[in-house]
């Protein structure tokens, strides 16, 4: 993608998490969406580590 394709879907991604936690307050109370934005966070290391890790093991093909 060119770079200004990027840019714009970065806003537009930013504007759309920044409303979507917004009206989640509105909807869920405060405390709800702590614990949701906390479990995403939790989910994202995750995901990164995983990929970290995976990435230093060294795997051997064998061919029968």
């Amino acid at each position: 993608m060119r770079r200004n394709q990027i840019i714009v879907a970065s806003t537009i991604g930013t504007l759309a998490a920044i409303s979507i936690g917004y009206f989640g307050v509105q909807i869920f109370g405060r405390d709800t969406m702590y614990g949701v934005s906390a479990g995403m966070v939790g989910l994202g290391a995750g995901e990164y580590l995983g990929q970290v890790v995976s990435k230093k093991k060294q795997r051997r093909m064998v061919l029968i």
